[in-house]
């Protein structure tokens, strides 16, 4: 049977979500983790995220033998061994056609950005940042909403059939002391969230900065190619 669960992960821990030559990525601790309770097929999940990136609600699956009918046990089972840097949510049953990441819909980011003194403790989970005006950078995410060619927001050398998405949200928002981007989009390139997020924080210093980022968007010169620091970004969840 194939089984569907969702978990998190600690991004700081690892080379990368995918399955690494050195077998350092978080697919090759979970493949360990699965190994110990009796399951040794290939896990498929629903994004890549680079070194550095985290997950609240990550999505895979995996196939495994009939006899695992404690859903739960077996979830608590896979923990013992996943701890301390993976932890599953939920494990359900999934059809047979069902693809964690072909049958996606949309994927949501947030990327946290604290205002607070700079804390050694929290550096691999947030940046740490000056405040800015909400405001103005909800104007320039607006310019990222919509269907369009985000060739020149994504990391060279990049394979993929299409740069085009659609992005549906694309805001700022303030809580506490921290400020929390948020994009919701069918589909991202291989460092485009990170790549936006750095076009917005340089943007707050320009007074063109939305034209700027349109031109970036008709794929001409790019703003910056240097994306924004992995350790703040959040795969938060994914939709079906």
């Amino acid at each position: 049977m194939k089984i569907w669960f969702i978990f998190s992960y600690d991004g700081s821990k690892f080379q990368g979500s995918q399955t690494q030559p050195h077998e350092n990525g978080v697919e090759d601790a979970l493949a360990r983790a699965l190994a110990h309770v009796g399951i040794f097929n290939k896990i498929t999940s629903s994004s890549r995220t680079d070194k550095g990136v985290h997950a609240n609600n990550q999505s895979a699956c995996v196939e495994c033998g009939e006899h695992f009918k404690d859903l739960n046990r077996l979830k608590d089972l896979i923990n013992r061994h996943a701890h301390p840097h993976i932890h599953i949510k939920r494990i359900m049953r999934a059809n047979e056609e069902f693809h964690p990441r072909y049958d996606a819909k949309a994927r949501l980011y947030r990327y946290i950005i604290s205002h607070d003194e700079f804390s050694v403790f929290r550096s691999d989970y947030e940046v740490f940042l000056p405040e800015f005006d909400i405001k103005t950078a909800n104007e320039l995410l607006k310019n990222f909403i919509g269907e369009h060619d985000f060739s020149m927001f994504m990391k060279t050398g990049s394979d993929t059939k299409s740069p085009v998405r659609t992005i549906t949200k694309a805001f700022c928002y303030r809580y506490k002391n921290k400020s929390v981007i948020v994009f919701k989009a069918n589909g991202f390139l291989r460092g485009q969230v990170r790549l936006m997020v750095a076009t917005v924080l340089k943007g707050l210093k320009f007074n063109n900065a939305g034209r700027l980022i349109c031109t970036q968007l008709q794929n001409k010169a790019p703003f910056t190619r240097i994306p924004a620091p992995a350790q703040g970004l959040y795969l938060h969840r994914v939709f079906y």
